[in-house]
């Protein structure tokens, strides 16, 4: 009889099995990433095209270009794609960031064969229409005079625009005034002539057949590998920091940040780990001195952001007014300590199972695999990267994490940005 009084035994995670993509071409070399998993009848189809925000040398061109793929062909305007989308149970978005577009499609695995063909129209047939252009760049004008009014949001504008520059396409941001009449459907058209589908992948995930991969053929348009890549200038980027004083507001948003190694360094995943310890999770430094210690807010964390060019490491929180200076200075009080104490094995026990166990979670749909698969493939790794993050997590020592605190988790490093 099962004994309910006595827990299972513990054991820590070594390794770590899952489904991997495989890879096929269509017939003009387009690659195209299968993850086969799931036994829903569902799918989702990602057509990631590399010519985001980096790629852009007039501002909004990369962001308006695609978002307007949505927006009619030749034979279809915007209300009839997005009936025929609705039609049959089809989402469908586009995701526009610094690296990459992405048109992404979510859909029953049995009806996408059905709209593939519409999808295919909407990336080699595109209109422009200017009134729809219009519209989209009033809806953006709105949502920015709105996010405009959020310290957060300015304070991570403004940190941003500290670590790389105005001109930078990582530090710069779309304002309201770059949206005027310069920013036409003339400019879209050139972006979308010129980059907009010069180099694209598509990555597949979900209840995936063969009769549903031979129908990606229609997109047999698309081009991989021949755009051009563009080199940037970082500007001005003397300044080590930046205050916006908003006399009205009741709280103040803090961002520290410092640009960071690539993803492919070797001393990568020692820094997640060590991000995780300072303050990437509830049980964090900073959320029981901050939080729990100090009572100044209700979450700080940090968080290394992993672009395809260059990474950065982001510390943020809201506080009272009152609180910000001492908030800056603990945070900083903590960074010396995690470079000079050595940590205890219970903490460094609980940061690796912590992350083990979310690493675990985070692979349950094949959506998520395919999100992992893209962690990887984009910025040149493969799946040896996650054998090496468990073995790395499970044997890190304390020795090392203040070895790489005191190397890169410097205050001096990190630039500030207070808005409030």
């Amino acid at each position: 009889m099962l004994d309910r009084t006595t827990p299972p035994a513990a054991k820590r995670i070594s390794s770590i099995n899952f489904a991997k993509a495989e890879s096929i071409s269509l017939s003009n070399g387009t690659p195209v990433h299968i993850i086969h998993a799931g036994q829903h009848d569902i799918v989702r189809l990602e057509i990631i095209m590399k010519s985001g925000r980096w790629f852009e040398t007039d501002k909004g061109s990369a962001y308006f270009t695609s978002q307007m793929l949505l927006e009619g062909t030749s034979g279809k305007s915007s209300k009839e794609l997005a009936d025929i989308f609705e039609f049959h149970g089809a989402h469908v978005s586009i995701n526009s960031g610094i690296d990459y577009n992405t048109f992404v499609v979510y859909s029953l695995s049995s009806k996408l064969g059905e709209i593939i063909d519409v999808v295919g129209q909407c990336l080699s047939d595109p209109v422009f229409p200017d009134h729809e252009l219009n519209i989209l760049k009033d809806i953006q004008k709105q949502q920015l005079r709105i996010n405009n009014e959020k310290n957060n949001f300015v304070a991570g504008k403004e940190i941003r625009k500290l670590l790389y520059g105005n001109a930078h396409p990582y530090g710069r941001s779309l304002e309201i005034e770059d949206m005027g009449d310069g920013l036409s459907t003339d400019l879209l058209r050139r972006y979308y002539r010129e980059r907009l589908l010069k180099d694209v992948e598509i990555i597949i995930s979900g209840k995936v057949t063969d009769e549903l991969l031979k129908s990606l053929e229609v997109l047999n348009f698309l081009t991989v590998g021949n755009g051009k890549i563009l080199e940037h200038s970082f500007g001005d980027i003397s300044r080590s920091e930046a205050t916006i004083e908003k006399p009205d507001s009741l709280q103040s948003s803090i961002r520290l940040g410092r640009r960071i190694i690539h993803k492919t360094h070797s001393d990568y995943i020692g820094l997640v780990i060590l991000n995780e310890l300072f303050g990437g999770f509830f049980g964090s430094r900073l959320m029981k001195n901050i939080r729990e210690e100090k009572g100044y807010t209700y979450g700080v964390h940090s968080s290394i952001i992993s672009n395809i060019y260059d990474n950065f490491w982001v510390i943020g929180t809201d506080v009272k007014k009152e609180f910000v200076k001492d908030t800056i200075e603990q945070i900083y009080l903590e960074m010396d300590r995690l470079g000079s104490d050595l940590i205890s094995q219970e903490e460094l026990e609980l940061v690796q199972n912590y992350m083990l166990g979310h690493f675990v979670s985070s692979l349950e749909t094949s959506f998520a695999l395919a999100d992992k698969f893209k962690n990887i493939h984009f910025f040149g790794q493969d799946y040896s990267f996650y054998d090496q993050y468990v073995d790395t997590i499970n044997s890190i020592t304390p020795k090392h994490l203040i070895e790489l605190a005191s190397t890169y988790l410097k205050p001096a490093a990190f630039k500030k940005a207070v808005v409030g």
